[in-house]
Parts: C-alpha cells; sequence; structure tokens
C-alpha cells in the first residue's frame, strides 16, 4: 500500500489517532447506527439453535461462570474471555444476513469490529466513545484494505480477509491509543495470517458459515494483541501475502491523507432484507412492485429477473430458510406471496410451503451483459411480473436502499434494531437501544443483555438485572 497516495505509516497513525469527539457529525452518528445494528443482528441471531448450541459447547472450556465481569455474548447471563464472547456474537451476528456490509470494499466491517470493540470494551471498562472510536478506526482500515484487494478468487468468501484486518485494527485502537507503530504491527501481522474461507459453504446456507465470521473476529483479535504486545511479521505482508493470496488482482489502496481525506463508513450500507446483499436489487424491486398497488401473488404466470454477473449464481430454489437467503428465486416468492420480506417470513414454513415453492419455479434469474457496469457502484436488476391475463409489471432498482448515501430514513435503524431485540427478548429488548444511543458504558450494556439472557435466572448478581 506504500507509494499509492498513503502510506501504510500514514494509514497507521490516522487510525490509531481516532476520536469519536473529533470526526465529522455524520460519522459519529453513522458509526453508532453501525453498533446499534450489529447488537440487533447478534441478538437475533443468538436465538437459533445452532448459536445456542455453540454457547453451551464453548461453556464447557470456558472457565467457571462469571457472574460480574468478562464480556457478554448476546443471549448468554454469564461472562465469558472477550475472545470467546466475540467469536459467539460474531457467529450471532451473521447467522441471519441481517448484518452491515460495504460494497466497494465487497465485505462486512462493522459485523467483524463491533462484536471486537464491544468484548474488549467491556472486559476493559472502558467507555462507549472508546469502543465506538476503536470499531470506525478498524473499519476504515478494513474497507481500504477491501478496496485494494478488489474481490476475492473464485471460491474464496471475503470473510476472514480484510474484515480480520479491521478486527486487529481495531484491537491496536482500544489497546494502544494513539500508537502509530502498534497499529501498523496490527495491520501487516494480520495481513500475514488471514483465512480462506469457503463461498460455497456461505452461499449454500450452511450453518458452519456463521463460524467463519466467528473466527475470522477472534483470529484477528489474537494477532492484534499480538502486535501490540510488539509481536512483528516481515514487512510487506499486504501486497506479499493478503493480495497474492486471497485477491483476484493486485491492486493500489484507494487514496487517503492522513486525516482520511474520506470517510469510508459513509459509503457503507445496512441492511433491510435478511438475505445476501447481492440480492438486494432484486429485493428491492420488489418490494417497489408491492408498494405500487400490489402483487396478486396467485394471478402471477412468470417472473423475470435480471441482474448482473456477481448475482446471477443466486438462482437455484430454496429447501432452507438459510439457503433462502442466497436463493433470488425464494426470497422473490416470499416476498410476492406473503407482501414482505424480513425475518418473521423467513422461516423453513414459508419457505417449504407449497405456495412458495410454486411461485420460486416460475422465477427465471438471468444474466444481463448490460447491467455488468453497474457493479459494483449499485447491484442493478429489473425484475417483470407478468400476470395471467398477460399484462406485465416492472420495476429496477440500481443501488438498494440504506446503501451508501441512499440513508435509512430518520429512525429505521432504531426500529430495526428494536424489532430484532424484541423479537428475541421481549419488550425489554428494545430498550437497548436507548442505553446505546444514550451512550451508556460497555459494561452496562452488557450487564442490560445478561439480564435478558435465557439463563439469567441461574445467577444472582448485577449481571442479572434486567433493563
Amino acid at each position: 500500500m506504500d507509494g499509492v497516495g498513503v502510506t501504510l505509516t500514514d494509514l497507521a497513525h490516522a487510525a490509531a489517532s481516532v476520536d469519536l469527539d473529533d470526526v465529522p457529525g455524520e460519522v459519529a452518528d453513522r458509526t453508532v447506527d453501525v453498533l446499534v445494528d450489529t447488537i440487533g443482528a447478534a441478538a437475533l441471531g443468538s436465538g437459533r439453535p445452532e448459536v445456542r448450541a455453540l454457547q453451551r459447547t464453548f461453556a464447557v472450556t470456558a472457565g467457571a461462570p462469571a457472574r460480574d465481569g468478562g464480556a457478554t455474548a448476546v443471549g448468554a447471563a454469564r461472562g465469558w474471555p472477550a475472545a470467546a464472547a466475540a467469536f459467539l456474537n460474531g457467529c450471532a451476528v451473521v447467522a441471519d444476513q441481517l448484518q452491515d456490509g460495504h460494497r466497494l470494499a465487497r465485505g462486512h466491517p462493522g459485523a467483524h469490529t463491533v462484536p471486537a470493540a464491544l468484548a474488549l470494551g467491556e472486559t476493559l471498562d472502558v467507555p462507549l466513545a472508546e469502543v465506538a472510536a476503536a470499531a470506525l478506526a478498524g473499519y476504515e482500515v478494513g474497507v481500504r484494505v477491501g478496496r485494494a484487494m478488489g474481490g476475492t478468487p473464485t471460491g474464496v468468501h471475503d470473510i476472514g480477509t480484510w474484515g480480520q484486518v479491521a478486527v486487529s485494527a481495531t484491537v491496536a485502537r482500544l489497546l494502544a491509543p494513539g500508537d502509530g507503530a502498534a497499529m501498523r504491527r496490527a495491520i501487516e501481522l494480520s495481513a500475514s495470517a488471514v483465512l480462506l474461507t469457503d463461498a460455497g459453504t456461505v452461499f449454500a446456507g450452511r450453518t458452519g458459515s456463521h463460524a467463519f465470521l466467528g473466527a475470522s473476529i477472534q483470529h484477528g483479535l489474537t494477532l492484534g494483541q499480538a502486535a501490540v504486545a510488539g509481536l512483528v511479521a516481515e514487512p510487506g505482508t499486504i501486497e506479499r501475502h493478503l493480495l497474492a493470496v486471497a485477491s483476484p488482482r493486485a491492486a493500489a489502496a484507494t487514496p487517503a491523507g492522513a486525516d482520511w481525506g474520506t470517510w469510508e463508513i459513509l459509503a457503507g450500507y445496512l441492511k433491510r432484507h435478511p438475505t445476501c446483499a447481492h440480492l438486494h436489487g432484486v429485493n428491492d424491486a420488489v418490494a417497489v412492485l408491492l408498494a405500487d398497488g400490489g402483487v396478486p401473488h396467485d394471478r402471477v404466470v412468470a417472473v423475470e429477473v435480471a441482474v448482473f454477473a456477481g448475482a446471477a449464481g443466486f438462482d437455484a430454489i430454496a429447501d432452507t430458510e438459510l439457503a433462502a437467503r442466497f436463493s433470488i428465486p425464494t426470497s422473490v416468492a416470499i416476498a410476492l406471496v406473503t407482501g414482505r420480506l424480513d425475518e418473521t417470513v423467513t422461516t423453513d414454513a414459508t419457505v417449504r410451503s407449497a405456495t412458495v415453492r410454486a411461485l420460486a419455479a416460475r422465477v427465471r434469474v438471468r444474466h444481463d451483459p448490460a447491467l455488468d457496469d453497474g457493479y459494483p457502484a449499485g447491484r442493478p436488476a429489473r425484475v417483470t411480473v407478468t400476470l395471467a391475463d398477460g399484462s406485465a409489471r416492472t420495476a429496477v432498482v440500481g443501488r438498494p436502499a440504506w446503501d451508501g448515501d441512499r440513508l435509512p430514513p430518520p429512525g429505521a435503524v432504531d426500529a430495526k434494531a428494536r424489532r430484532l431485540l424484541t423479537a428475541r427478548f421481549g419488550p425489554a429488548g428494545g430498550q437497548l437501544v436507548d442505553l446505546v444511543r444514550g451512550g451508556a458504558d460497555p459494561t452496562a450494556v452488557g450487564r442490560a443483555l445478561r439480564g435478558l439472557a435465557d439463563d439469567a435466572g441461574q445467577y444472582t448478581s448485577t449481571a442479572s438485572s434486567s433493563v
């Protein structure tokens, strides 16, 4: 990355010095949005059977349950070592495909940095502003590395690559604020030991993919701590190793001055739909059709979906709710049949219903080369629904909503997080949003989450108090 408009030293010093009080207001606001959104996604995901099973398994080796102290894994009343909590929360964040992302970097920065920052911040008992600053620093570093990569090789998912580097940068900012040398060590050490995760496992909707994000966070956290302790990699790991093994091409980093020049978090996205982001142009187009007079699903004879090359492969009809999150035909059918596409209808029962499966079979996905130039600037899609009377309705979307400057409407991020927290923990869960927006320290947020946990009654301490 040296010599392409920003040296790695400049980048490291800028990241090490991030302070939420000194950044533009819109950057601070977006950072808290990502924090709130990630907590909401983790809350919903923590209720999934496979994530609860992970917590039970990890508890066997996590030592005696800590009533106070340690870090919080959403959904559990006990305290955990920071690395274990970060792993478990990372698995939960990604489980329902509701995590944040960055289209131009092709990955999920906040989903990596927030669980790490919260786990370490709670363990160290630092203010929430420090947690947010660390998550932002890691976000900015990770996205710049991701944009330098320009994607991943065929068959390799982005999780475990630049997102892991983002975590290590988050750790360095939290443990060694202002120390540019420690930050550079963290970036280079993490870039020297990235994970290469299987895209096939992710896109097939296999539960093992949850662990990819958790492992990436845990690995990045460990390497970040090692770098702060003084361990070093041979300089040049980004170009020599990361770009060589995890990128389809060698590419220059996005130019940025020591003051960042631009803030990448402003170009990130949050998810409206519980699906892979490549589907969001399609999902938005269907939402437009539903909002514009509706679509009588029982009169639909055909649906043609035209997409860019990167989305064309998501054309299989799903058999499970996880696979449906990576299926254009099934997600389109769910939305047309139920009138919406959210976590309440993305269920095995809906996916396997005769009505949804029959409609999914009438969805044709095709690659339109004319749309290829629209990615990664957007995720272009054109959806045409043909009815039994021969009439047709079409909607076209370029860049999905909630992406970059297509901001969520006022209050929408909090409403999403409250909905997810309430679905998991009942009405008291929604109050977590107020705690975070109010700047409550991470230990207070952790205590509140522990008090809402399924096993909270097993503990008699401040950690079991409700919101």
